[in-house]
């Protein structure tokens, strides 16, 4: 019976159903589906490299343009700028002082947004005395003042007025008497002292360039200044501006043919007639 049972169970084992060639078979496609799998994965990694690579070098053509750009912007910028240097210096360049000719008219006063261009000096003409001086121009002082000597305080039709004498500059033997109305009276500090001086505020008609005005000059002594007269900032606000490396920017105004000019004091002095004259 043992031996029955043995034989029917080796009888009834089951035979494998997949043949060694198909096992190749299946192992082959297996192998060449993975190898496919890697070879397109592998291309995608490459795709996506050369992506990359792509846009990088899209990103450095296009850094590249914009320096480009930014170079000719900065170049513009600097033609620009020089080409406002330029202009600038033209705007302040002295102008050139009218030759004394009939023929040529008077030189235009140089100007900056409707204002006059002042240096640190310009010659000043004064209508009471039909003369030019020379003046500083000096936006530190708030008001003009004016050398004067031998004031006398006189009133004349109501109305009180100042006559002195001017002192175009330090050691000159010519000096100038002026007559101008009172416009008020100041009181100066005096930095030795620190004591209060009044002084008188004179109303003088003046001109500048071309450009005539009226301006109040506080009467003092400038004797130990270079200049004897300083023009401050009430009167150059609104009309001027001042470029302090230039001097006489303006033309020297013209003493005017068709009217009186002062005689120094000296000469009338040794000519007492010739006030008379005048």
């Amino acid at each position: 019976v043992s031996s029955l049972l043995t034989t029917a169970c080796i009888q009834n084992q089951s035979r494998p159903t997949v043949s060694n060639e198909q096992l190749k078979s299946a192992l082959s496609d297996t192998e060449s589906r993975m190898e496919t799998q890697v070879r397109q994965q592998c291309q995608k990694i490459i795709d996506n490299q050369n992506k990359h690579q792509s846009g990088l070098q899209s990103f450095s053509k296009e850094q590249q343009i914009t320096r480009k750009q930014l170079d000719q912007l900065n170049d513009q910028v600097a033609e620009l700028n020089e080409t406002l240097a330029k202009r600038a210096v033209v705007q302040s360049v002295q102008a050139i002082q009218p030759m004394e000719t009939s023929s040529c008219p008077p030189a235009a006063p140089m100007t900056l947004n409707d204002k006059l261009v002042l240096g640190q000096t310009e010659w000043l003409w004064i209508e009471a005395v039909n003369r030019v001086f020379p003046a500083r121009v000096d936006t530190g002082a708030t008001t003009s003042s004016l050398t004067a000597q031998d004031i006398i305080t006189l009133e004349r039709d109501g109305q009180k007025w100042a006559r002195f004498t001017i002192v175009p500059e330090e050691g000159s033997d010519n000096s100038y008497e002026v007559e101008a109305p009172i416009a008020r009276i100041a009181n100066i500090r005096q930095s030795s002292t620190n004591e209060l001086d009044k002084r008188p505020v004179v109303r003088l008609t003046i001109r500048i360039g071309n450009m005539t005005d009226t301006a109040e000059f506080t009467l003092t002594d400038r004797s130990h200044m270079s200049y004897p007269i300083l023009l401050g900032r009430e009167f150059l606000k609104d009309i001027a501006v001042v470029d302090v490396a230039k001097k006489n920017v303006q033309p020297k105004p013209e003493i005017l043919k068709d009217r009186a000019s002062a005689i120094p004091k000296k000469a009338k002095q040794a000519n007492p007639k010739a006030s008379d004259e005048e």
